[in-house]
């Protein structure tokens, strides 16, 4: 009997968006998420000829395992890290902006006593909702591919290690990644819980 199940994939490489800014201004761009785990930008003192994927993970992942628990303990369990998510194109030009409907983190209150409180802003604070240039249909935001990152001779990707040690990247705009799951089944280094 035939299977009437379908798989829904990310957009293919290379797909189209027409983007309207909220002033009118058009564009039509390639669109993909770019995830950073929090405290990943570690990378930016570094060049991946001066320290490996792995050393980079025991660095960051004693640096950041349980910050988000201490912080937030009703929202997040030991070992999880948030991601920031950002709308962007594969080379980067243009477009940088957070994405749209990703839960947003509660306000610093050391933040707010510095800048006063805020709105948050994302992508569909500045353009109307992109539409396939080709079909006209609205984008699906979680079918927009994620960009592979790396740490290795032939890319040096703000925190590239991350995926290149494990394997692993998130689902589209997945709000943390636990690091001690995804450590332990990579076989890496994680702390033991207290």
């Amino acid at each position: 009997m035939p299977s009437t199940r379908t798989t829904v994939k990310p957009y293919p490489s290379g797909t189209k968006w027409t983007i309207i800014g909220r002033y009118g201004h058009t564009q039509t761009e390639e669109l993909v998420l770019y995830a950073e785990p929090n405290y990943s930008s570690l990378t930016d003192d570094y060049l991946p000829e001066e320290i490996s994927a792995h050393e980079l993970w025991r660095l960051w992942v004693d640096k950041v395992w349980n910050k988000a628990h201490e912080q937030w303990p009703q929202l997040y369990r030991p070992g999880e890290v948030t991601i920031l998510w950002t709308v962007t194109t594969p080379s980067f030009d243009g477009i940088f902006e957070a994405a749209p409907h990703v839960r947003s983190l509660p306000e610093d209150p050391e933040m707010v006593k510095t800048l006063g409180p805020y709105e948050p802003e994302d992508f569909l604070t500045h353009y109307k909702t992109p539409v396939n240039a080709e079909t006209g249909e609205p984008v699906n935001w979680v079918r927009l591919p994620v960009m592979d990152r790396g740490w290795n001779a032939t890319a040096g990707d703000k925190g590239g290690f991350i995926q290149e040690v494990t394997g692993w990247k998130p689902s589209p705009l997945q709000p943390a990644m636990d690091v001690l799951q995804i450590g332990r089944a990579a076989g890496l280094y994680v702390p033991d819980l207290p």
